[in-house]
């Protein structure tokens, strides 16, 4: 049982760190790109990566970091396929994003990332990461977090709770994962930073999203019961045998 509880809370604190991970990288680079380098507005997160025509760290890092954590809780939690196959795929398609640049005005290198591919090329790439490491973010959200062996009417107030805010928060996801690709392939204006608002409300909303599932908020009152009685035997057991 103590085995299965700290399986359990290595879980969720790994959906916590990823939820943070995710909220804090659109703030952050913003951050830096308009008061560290004292640069305009950027068109995307991506392009923050590419400021004064070099790499800067914080992007690659926080991408680094999100897909470390999307590897390892595919290696130790997933347990069905699908489970497996869509962080394998958020893994992939971050990973592709962190590698590989976008195109990008600041970009005067004709070979760019880690590949040394052209800026076009790159920016192809990083963009197929970005839809994929996205679209298998809003999945696993949407399939992997509502799932449950209890009928609707069975489920605690909470789990209820919890699926209708992942489906909204899923849903926004979807709607701003569908203006990114339409803006990317060019039938949007520049005026307005299309493509950065949607990657922050995905990387927002998927964070919150990972934060509920951590246990953040809503969790099952008989849960935090039973949390607390188990601590209480642990306790008397540890008294015992001393």
């Amino acid at each position: 049982m103590e085995s299965m509880n700290t399986k359990k809370s290595f879980r969720r604190f790994q959906l916590k760190a990823m939820g943070f991970t995710a909220i804090l990288i659109g703030p952050v680079v913003l951050f830096a790109t308009t008061v560290i380098y004292h640069l305009p507005f950027p068109s995307s997160i991506s392009e923050t990566a590419t400021i004064a025509n070099r790499t800067d760290a914080i992007l690659p890092f926080c991408l680094g970091a999100l897909s470390l954590f999307s590897l390892t809780y595919a290696i130790a939690h997933a347990y069905e396929r699908i489970d497996k196959i869509l962080m394998t795929g958020m893994f992939s398609g971050f990973t592709a994003v962190a590698l590989q640049m976008c195109k990008s005005p600041y970009i005067e290198s004709e070979q760019v990332g880690v590949l040394g591919l052209s800026p076009d090329t790159s920016n192809i790439l990083h963009c197929s990461g970005a839809v994929i490491g996205f679209g298998c973010m809003i999945l696993w959200i949407m399939l992997c977090f509502t799932k449950s062996d209890k009928t609707r009417a069975a489920q605690t107030k909470e789990k209820r709770l919890r699926d209708t805010c992942y489906f909204w928060l899923g849903t926004i996801m979807v709607l701003s994962l569908c203006m990114f690709i339409y803006n990317s392939i060019g039938w949007l204006g520049n005026e307005f930073p299309v493509v950065f608002v949607t990657e922050c409300l995905m990387l927002t909303f998927g964070g919150i999203a990972c934060l509920i599932k951590g246990g953040l908020f809503f969790t099952d009152k008989s849960e935090g019961k039973f949390v607390a009685d188990e601590r209480s035997r642990n306790k008397k057991l540890e008294d015992i045998l001393s």
